[in-house]
């Protein structure tokens, strides 16, 4: 998100739902988070483990003492940590991430960060969700006792960062919040190394969360029926919870393709079956024609490049 849309939205979850949708969201996080904790860190950890190996590859060697920039890490610094517990991880974020309780890092964040997205993470920490993942993702991951990622407060589009610093650049569902993603891809371009790698997920407008209304995360829908905010007749039924750019597949791909020449790129497809089933329906009904099954079915692009060496 860049300082010019930080101005007018401060954060990219600040957007206007309402008293009620803000309380029933609340109670859907709350969900989220009070969910087997145990099951929760063992499927981060796995995912991370993926990415280390996806990023070992295309880096063609071991990420150990390595120096990696993550954009948008998120308040719990979920993969920060876990990546810092053998690297130097520097995670550059337009929020204030709160890592020091103390009066002037939290007024600090109400000022950046905005009420709405303030209120949220101190609901989280009084609820003890952050701390409780932490502490088991130090159970299950012991290394990651003493990671300390480094934090940064700035705009990825221009972070001020020396050309050249990291090895990697990733990051995770965050490139479908920046409201200029090409901006950020080539700052991603200057800072990494030669043969350094860049590494993403990207959650696709298209895919039936693509709109980010919380309820579209849970098993309880409230009855919102499958891909509404692709539909014009249905549009109105969504209540986003924060700012999504809405770029199609294809518009990711072309700008890949310009500023990654050659990167590898992999969907990651939903495969909860009712979504099979809510397909099958909407094709039946001839709905969403101007989508195809791979678009409607792909959560995620998993986008993988390495800078020339020379």
């Amino acid at each position: 998100m860049t300082e010019q849309t930080a101005a007018t939205q401060r954060s990219y979850t600040n957007t206007r739902l309402g008293l009620r949708r803000r309380f029933k969201e609340a109670k859907q996080l709350a969900k989220r988070h009070a969910a087997d904790q145990p099951g929760v860190v063992r499927d981060h950890l796995e995912a991370m483990e993926h990415a280390r190996r996806v990023i070992e590859t295309a880096l063609g060697a071991p990420l150990r003492g390595k120096s990696i920039l993550e954009i948008g890490p998120g308040q719990q610094l979920k993969q920060a940590r876990y990546f810092a517990a053998d690297n130097d991880v520097l995670a550059v974020d337009l929020d204030v991430v709160i890592v020091d309780m103390n009066p002037a890092a939290l007024l600090r964040a109400l000022r950046f960060n905005g009420p709405v997205r303030f209120l949220k993470t101190m609901a989280r920490k009084a609820a003890g969700f952050d701390r409780r993942f932490v502490a088991e993702l130090i159970r299950q991951y012991p290394k990651t006792r003493d990671a300390r990622p480094r934090v940064l407060r700035c705009d990825a589009a221009r972070t001020g960062i020396a050309a050249a610093t990291f090895d990697c650049a990733m990051s995770y569902s965050v490139f479908e919040h920046l409201p200029d993603p090409r901006a950020v891809c080539l700052e991603i371009n200057r800072l990494l190394k030669p043969g350094g790698v860049s590494h993403h997920v990207v959650h696709l407008f298209s895919s039936d969360s693509g709109a980010h209304d919380p309820r579209t995360f849970t098993a309880d829908r409230e009855g919102l029926p499958y891909w509404c905010h692709l539909r014009a007749d249905q549009a109105h039924l969504v209540a986003s919870n924060c700012y999504v750019n809405a770029l199609t597949m294809a518009q990711w791909k072309a700008l890949i393709a310009d500023v990654w020449p050659g990167a590898r790129v992999e969907h990651l497809r939903a495969l909860e079956p009712q979504t099979a089933v809510a397909l099958r329906e909407a094709r039946a009904e001839r709905a969403l024609a101007g989508y195809s099954d791979d678009e409607l079915m792909t959560n995620c692009l998993q986008v993988t490049w390495t800078k020339p060496a020379a």
